[in-house]
């Protein structure tokens, strides 16, 4: 999966444009994170169609950086995150980004943006089958 990073200049109405423009092209956003430091915006999102997306951001003068992330499904219960943070820095991974997504039967979705993307896909299916759940 891909997640959009959105870098711009801190102002209001910032988050109502960007929204306002995908829905008028028919883009649905389907996770939106963001936080605003020292003046600077920071917004991370997925969406329905990312490419389209990246082209209208772009064409509009944002800055957008495009990265794969890992969507985790795991037991909604004490210490699996720990496990999973663990796993990956044994193996010399670093977690750049994560993010709690929504919740489903018992089990949370994570987005886990790391350094070395496929070797945490291989690191992490050691996890999946112990446990028997999902990853994306």
């Amino acid at each position: 999966m891909k997640e959009i990073t959105i870098f711009a200049r801190d102002r209001v109405g910032l988050l109502a444009d960007i929204t306002e423009m995908m829905g008028e092209n028919g883009i649905n956003i389907e996770f939106l994170s963001g936080e605003a430091v020292a003046g600077i915006a920071v917004l991370h999102m997925t969406f329905s169609n990312e490419l389209a997306a990246v082209s209208l951001l772009e064409k509009a003068g944002f800055t957008v950086i495009s990265s794969e992330i890992l969507v985790l499904r795991i037991p909604n219960k004490p210490d699996e995150i720990g496990k999973i943070s663990r796993m990956l820095s044994e193996e010399g991974i670093s977690i750049q980004n994560i993010y709690f997504m929504g919740e489903k039967a018992k089990h949370g979705f994570f987005a886990v943006k790391v350094d070395k993307h496929e070797y945490a896909k291989e690191i992490l299916k050691k996890y999946v089958s112990n446990r028997k759940i999902g990853s994306g």
